[in-house]
């Protein structure tokens, strides 16, 4: 038997792996230290007290709660309503009715913890009769990636190893060698936009609350001046000086002075924060009309249409990564049923009523048809007692 019988006539194996790939068993060989996350985890959440990274963040969580969920089969059979109810009841209460965990909580979870941290992991509850019962939710700095027993494990307590149906792993995986069991975190593409944003703010509150004295303010006077005019113009400068959080004032006679410091002005200070704001939103690929950004022929600009199908795409592709792991577990506990959100709606309903309109009347569909495409149930003709 040649290769190509082989191959049509192989069994196909119920459970696939890749652990026997060469470079799955030279990793086995190799020691790793455990890999861990902690160095980078404190940026990531003070990033979330950024203005525009925690709006980024709720856009996406009010699109998913707006748009709702489903729990449908994926092989078009019959629904089955008690493993819906179940579900349902589930996803609405997901650490059972005794917790404070909502549905609407665990989507906030999910989305900032994939957004700003890489990684959102649930671990899934079972019964002794192996059912489902619920999830909960696992800090990013309590659990690392146990490199000896290739599994997940708490910080805290590294004997506790989570085995692949115990854990629910929302991530976008990265592309380090080492990293590759963590996600990446947009924080890592913005940073450096947070940083200036921070230390344009920083350096204006340094000049409010030292009462509006630039700490490194130089004062130059004419040589000629009188010895009692330049100390009473001292006296007044450093009575002020008491007054502020801070000193950093110098007083010169006889020589000329050029600041080497940067005011606002010369900074471009609304231009740099504009930028990097910019640079923030278009890191979340949130359209700027959700944060709030309205201007023209910028970052802003377009029409409202455009935006709205560009962040359709955005969002629903940024969600699979949330839907497809929720959807393994269904699928590894047994259930039928698939998780998915309900698309957004940016239709023009009226511009579609017009070209039906147009449609029909010129014959190019029946009422039916348009009927058809609108999700509603074919008319009947009175007279004939037929469908149309």
């Amino acid at each position: 038997m040649n290769f190509i019988d082989k191959l049509k006539n192989r069994i196909l194996p119920t459970i696939r792996t890749t652990d026997n790939t060469l470079f799955a068993q030279s990793q086995k060989k190799r020691k790793h230290a455990q890999i861990t996350r902690k160095q980078k985890l404190q940026l990531f959440y003070d990033a979330l007290y950024n203005l525009w990274v925690y709006r980024c963040c709720q856009v996406y969580i009010d699109t998913t709660l707006a748009c709702g969920y489903t729990l449908d089969t994926e092989t078009g059979e019959q629904d089955n309503l008690q493993s819906q109810y179940y579900l349902r009841n589930l996803f609405e209460n997901p650490e059972g009715y005794g917790g404070d965990l909502t549905y609407d909580g665990m989507v906030n979870l999910i989305w900032k913890s994939f957004l700003v941290l890489g990684d959102c992991f649930f671990e899934a509850g079972y019964d002794e009769d192996y059912n489902w019962t619920g999830l909960k939710y696992i800090p990013n700095d309590e659990i690392f990636w146990n490199t000896e027993n290739e599994c997940y494990a708490l910080t805290y307590q590294p004997d506790v190893l989570y085995e692949p149906h115990e854990l629910i792993h929302i991530y976008n995986p990265s592309v380090k060698g080492k990293e590759r069991h963590f996600g990446t975190s947009l924080i890592e593409e913005c940073g450096a936009s947070i940083a200036l944003l921070n230390n344009a703010l920083n350096f204006n509150n340094d000049i409010l609350n030292n009462k509006g004295l630039n700490p490194g303010t130089i004062l130059s006077f004419d040589k000629d001046i009188s010895a009692t005019n330049f100390n009473q113009e001292v006296e007044r400068v450093n009575a002020m000086m008491k007054q502020t959080d801070k000193g950093g004032l110098l007083a010169l006679r006889g020589a000329t002075f050029e600041t080497g410091i940067q005011s606002n002005k010369d900074m471009s200070y609304m231009e740099l924060m504009k930028f990097a704001r910019d640079n923030i939103v278009s890191t979340f690929g949130v359209p700027p009309n959700k944060v709030g950004i309205i201007e023209t022929a910028n970052l802003g600009g377009g029409t409202g249409e455009s935006q709205d199908k560009n962040w359709k795409q955005t969002f629903e592709g940024a969600s699979k990564f949330i839907t497809t792991p929720i959807n393994q577990h269904l699928k590894r506990a047994g259930f039928n049923e698939r998780y998915s959100l309900k698309p957004i709606d940016v239709q023009d309903k009226l511009l579609n009523a017009q070209v039906n309109e147009v449609y029909l009347r010129n014959g190019v569909l029946d009422v039916n048809e348009v009927r058809n495409e609108l999700g509603l149930d074919s008319k009947r003709n009175t007279w004939s007692g037929y469908y149309l």
